[in-house]
């Protein structure tokens, strides 16, 4: 499994930019080029804690809540013998094809005026023009569902 691409679309500087990745990457510039709202951005696909933030009005690019802000990552799952992959394939499901690699993981928002936030949904699939929402049980998304069980087991084990 290794990163393949991310897209940024109208979130803080990042008016629409697509960026190739590998598992390796190296971010380097001059102060407010955006070095820390890129890594902000991919907080948001994998941190549920910054979800629950939501989004305000300062995150839309030039404050245009009028556009959604879409944060894409692309994820090679192509390596069948790595067991990260085939977690997720199998947590997928239907939403990725047998012969689909690259697992598309998806957030959008759109700025509700009446609460004056933007409430994150979560997208995946093995196609980017048709991503399934991503089931919710309780407060964390199904991509982190066993993360959070594992996590209250070894908990539990090592406080025994």
């Amino acid at each position: 499994m290794k990163f393949n691409s991310v897209i940024i679309k109208n979130f803080r500087n990042f008016e629409d930019i697509s960026i190739d990745l590998t598992n390796k990457n190296v971010f380097f510039g001059m102060n407010d080029v955006g070095k820390t709202n890129f890594l902000y951005a991919l907080r948001f696909v994998f941190d549920k804690d910054i979800r629950k933030q939501n989004f305000s009005d300062t995150d839309y690019y030039k404050k245009k809540v009028d556009v959604p802000i879409e944060i894409v990552i692309a994820i090679d799952i192509s390596d069948t013998e790595n067991a990260d992959s085939q977690k997720l394939r199998a947590k997928l499901k239907g939403a990725i094809l047998s012969e689909q690699d690259i697992v598309y993981i998806k957030v959008k928002s759109d700025y509700d005026e009446k609460e004056m936030i933007g409430v994150p949904v979560l997208y995946w699939g093995g196609n980017l023009e048709d991503l399934e929402e991503m089931k919710v049980h309780g407060t964390f998304f199904e991509i982190l569902k066993r993360k959070e069980n594992r996590s209250a087991h070894d908990h539990h084990r090592i406080s025994e």
